[in-house]
């Protein structure tokens, strides 16, 4: 056993015995936070015939995504509600003696949202009973935040990417790719949550983890406006609930193959002088293959219900010119059991896991050999346990314990003896799927290839325990009614890294004369000490409290606050972010006509994200001893001198302001919504986020000119960069956004939304850290500029519809994305090269110089329903990108002012699906 994997069973042992403990201490205490992954629903039941609010009426819900029902008796004004049930589709029952039954099927309930439902009884006739057959709520009027909830219905009826990252760009005041830009925040200021428990990866503040996207009930994203209990953020918070089965054994296969390859194709596109402004389609590669299944049901009826779901998902994507594809290939695995001993109480057992690797990562060049490949092995697992305690019909306590671990690996792609796809050839000694960790990498530049190995090794092992809980207490009357709830969670975060060069060695090569091999050659070498080993340990103590306070039926205060406390430490235990922060957060949502068809909102919330341990990293101590060697390219030199090792770096050339502070949003909103014919809603928003005090770098050693052009002199005599960390208010973005948009719930076979946005976002800082600072000169072009989230159109829809009167049922989805050019500036070469501080200048404002180009996506998917014995057969065709537009997506302007795209927007792909269920 090697002493890495004595070290991590070690590490694993000493996490799950620390777990194992707290979690049998949180279980016994209320009161530590978990964000919702319930809803409500909450009416009033009307006497007809005195049309006042009717008493001692007996209201009973049932569903298939709860065990057993509950119950509950209107008030004295008539009054009712069922707290924290879980999402999905309800049937209600009032009934009251000498009163007509009332049964109301088909009522959706949404995380996070309330569902309102107003009755009127009359007094009992000839009918058994009456059955409403109302719509759904389209609007909820108790809420003010803004995004959207997406039911596992609606994601499998349109063309919505198979996957939570791609679904939630349906939300408006969403942008980017995988990793989005949302409200204007950066693509590592999110947070990603499992069934209400933070799975944000504590390194890059990205998402942490794949999915499989059949297991998705719900996909909750939070844009703006939203409640204190969800923080660490300055964009959004993606919560995803996963399904919990339910008393019918159900089973769902679905296997798909898309084909990217058959679409038009594009050459190159060259300017005079033979550079290349824009890759060929020709030669490139993009094909993917998933398949999937899901099975819940029973263990005991109402008693334990059980999920488990796998999904493997198979990706080559290579561009033109390349060689080796870069392959994707991925297992998700899920399993769930839900107990419910009696109505009082419900346990969630979860566990996760997503182990990946990708082979050929080098796809920025073709000259790379196959052993010079790369392969990044990642995933994890994640368990949760969960205890939901209905102490009474006011009061609720949840319980939550999660422990999740992922890993990111970078080595050599391990060899092989099977040579049909080409990949890193094994020597004949060699055993199959061996990794080379003692062969020196030979990095090739002007045009020479690279052989060897590759560049560098890493094992990147991080682990996240999250402890909280939240009580409830609703219906507390004190001038109108309180709900309120309030709770504790803290985040234990250990960061365990190796970074390494195979050899301790690195050669790098080059062509004396551009393509030529002829005149191959050692340019210099670098021999390094043993590889970096550290581990830091970080920690977050989050607390919120909030009240929903009706003085007035069709009036609510949703008014509270969270504090946030953080710290995180660099590789030797020094607390490099230690920072708290309270955000108060106030909505006021208006029904004025008390029919729950209008909302007239007002929003005030301040956001926080102290930072992650990615930024106290900047801070870290390690470094490697390094010998320089001169090659053959020069001659006449000897390297006798080189023959020591000299310190990377050769000094602690980072430092932290004394005063830091954690960056920050204030976010203002107001709107209204409408529902103007029946189930569908038209809305008009207007928000403005405003965030100050983000991490940026300053530089305190080097001396520029008055443009910033040149070093002219040093504080210590050496030109050495000397960077500190701070939080300053002139590190800041100001974002704002007005939304039109519409959205109709299912009914009569359809279902759509849309919303189109316009945006301004400027400031200094886009991500963070940001070295904006480092050449004080230049600030006069940075401050103010205009950000990447200056996207000034954005149209998001989706779309379904059933055919009617089509004995085989055919569904129709569509989808449409379009977004304008992000902005663009042209910069100018320095004196220096880039070789200290930034190796450009401005000479204009930010931003101001161009836009790249707007894109945009039209998907279909036609979905036909085949009569099978049993279950239900599908046959499933989807076009994406139907129009092959082939907009640059990845672009910049040229320091000889050219504009040079990398890569284009994906092009048209076409899928062939099946899916089978019962």
């Amino acid at each position: 056993m090697s002493k890495k994997q004595a070290f991590r069973i070690n590490l694993d042992g000493q996490m799950l015995k620390i777990v194992l403990r707290v979690l049998l201490i949180l279980l016994l205490i209320p009161g530590i936070s978990v964000a919702a992954t319930n809803g409500n629903i909450r009416g009033t039941v009307v006497d007809a015939g005195m049309n006042e609010g009717l008493p001692g009426v007996v209201i009973t819900i049932t569903s298939d995504n709860m065990m057993g029902e509950r119950q509950a008796q209107t008030g004295v004004n008539g009054q009712f509600i069922f707290a924290e049930v879980p999402p999905g589709n309800y049937q209600l029952m009032a009934s009251r003696k000498g009163f007509t039954p009332i049964r109301r099927p088909n009522v959706l309930v949404k995380v996070g949202s309330t569902a309102v439902i107003n009755l009127t009884m009359e007094l009992e006739g000839a009918a058994a009973e009456i059955i409403v057959e109302e719509t759904r709520n389209v609007i909820d009027t108790e809420t003010g935040n803004q995004g959207s909830v997406l039911t596992k219905e609606f994601l499998q009826r349109i063309p919505a990417g198979r996957s939570y990252q791609a679904a939630a760009q349906l939300a408006v005041g969403v942008t980017g790719g995988s990793n989005p830009n949302v409200g204007g925040g950066s693509y590592n200021e999110n947070s990603y949550l499992m069934d209400g428990v933070n799975i944000t990866d504590p390194v890059t503040g990205t998402f942490s983890l794949n999915f499989n996207f059949d297991a998705i009930e719900q996909l909750q994203v939070l844009t703006s406006a939203y409640d204190p209990e969800f923080g660490q953020n300055l964009g959004g918070a993606i919560n995803i609930v996963t399904d919990s089965g339910g008393n019918t054994l159900q089973f769902k296969l679905y296997g798909e193959n898309q084909n990217g390859e058959w679409g038009p194709k594009r050459d190159d596109v060259f300017a005079a002088d033979g550079t290349i402004l824009a890759p060929t389609d020709y030669d490139s590669r993009f094909d993917t293959k998933s398949l999937s299944a899901i099975v819940s049901g029973p263990v005991i009826r109402d008693k334990l219900w059980f999920v488990g779901s796998y999904q493997y998902s198979r990706t080559l994507i290579s561009l033109a010119g390349v060689d080796l594809p870069r392959d994707f290939d991925g297992h998700y695995i899920l399993g769930k059991l839900t107990y419910s001993p009696n109505a009082s109480h419900r346990i969630t057992l979860l566990g996760q896991s997503d182990p990946t690797t990708i082979d050929n990562t080098n796809q920025g060049s073709r000259f790379i050999n196959p052993e010079a490949q790369s392969r990044q092995a990642q995933g994890g697992w994640l368990s949760s346990l969960r205890w939901e305690w209905y102490i009474s019909p006011e009061q609720f306590l949840e319980t939550q314990a999660t422990v999740q671990k992922t890993f990111i690996e970078r080595h050599s792609v391990p060899c092989t003896h099977n040579q049909d796809l080409g990949y890193h050839p094994c020597e004949d000694t060699e055993f199959e799927n061996s990794i080379n960790y003692t062969t020196a990498p030979r990095v090739g530049i002007f045009n020479a290839f690279s052989s060897g190995n590759s560049q560098v090794f890493d094992f990147d092992d991080r682990w996240r325990a999250v402890f909280g809980s939240k009580y409830s207490i609703l219906q507390i009357p004190f001038l109108g009614t309180h709900d309120i709830k309030a709770g504790l969670q803290t985040d234990i975060m250990v960061w365990d890294k190796i970074f390494g060069l195979p050899g301790n060695l690195v050669y790098y090569d080059l062509n004396e004369q551009s393509y030529n091999p002829d005149t191959f050659m050692n340019y210099y070498w670098y021999e390094y000490s043993a590889p970096l080993n550290y581990e830091t340990f970080s920690n977050q103590l989050s607390a919120f409290f909030q009240d929903v306070y009706k003085p007035i039926n069709n009036l609510t205060f949703r008014w509270g606050a969270r504090y946030d406390r953080s710290i995180f430490r660099n590789d030797v235990g020094e607390r490099i972010i230690d920072v708290g922060v309270a955000q108060p957060r106030v909505s006021i949502i208006w029904d004025p006509w008390a029919d729950a068809r209008t909302k007239i909102v007002a929003n005030y919330g301040r956001f926080a994200n102290p930072g992650r341990i990615g930024v106290a990293d900047y801070l870290s101590q390690s470094g490697f001893g390094a010998k320089l060697y001169l090659g053959e390219y020069f001659s006449n030199h000897t390297n006798e001198a080189n023959n020591t090792y000299y310190y990377l770096p050769p000094i602690m050339n980072y430092t932290i302001h004394d005063t830091t502070t954690a960056p920050r949003a204030d976010e203002v909103s107001v709107g209204a919504e409408r529902e103007v014919i029946s189930d569908l809603a038209a809305k008009v928003y207007f928000t403005g986020k405003f965030t100050r005090n983000l991490y940026a770098l300053d530089e305190l050693n080097l001396l520029w000119d008055q443009d910033g052009y040149n070093i002219i002199g040093s504080a210590n005599g050496t030109f050495t960069s000397m960077y500190r960390m701070r939080t300053p208010d002139m590190a800041e973005r100001n974002y704002l956004r007005t939304d039109i948009g519409m959205t109709k719930v299912r009914s009569n076979r359809w279902e759509a939304q849309a919303t189109y946005s316009y945006t301004i976002s400027r400031g200094s800082v886009q991500n963070t850290p940001s070295s904006f600072l480092s050449v004080p000169q230049q600030l006069e072009y940075i401050l103010d500029g205009y950000l990447g989230t200056d996207i000034r159109h954005d149209f998001t829809s989706g779309f379904s519809w059933d055919l009617p009167d089509d004995p085989w049922t055919t569904r129709l989805g569509a989808t449409l994305f379009l977004e304008s050019g992000y902005p663009l500036s042209r910069t100018y070469n320095n004196g220096n090269y880039g070789d200290f501080g930034r190796g450009f200048i401005y000479k204009d404002t930010v931003g101001t110089y161009a836009r790249a180009a707007t894109w945009w996506e039209l998907n279909l998917l036609v979905q036909q329903a085949l009569p099978v014995r049993k279950g239900k057969l599908w046959a499933i065709a989807q076009v994406d990108n139907i129009t092959n537009q082939r907009v640059g997506q990845s672009a910049f302007v040229s320091f000889d002012n050219r504009w040079r795209i990398s890569s284009r927007q994906n092009p048209i792909r076409f899928t062939l699906a099946g899916r089978y269920e019962f």
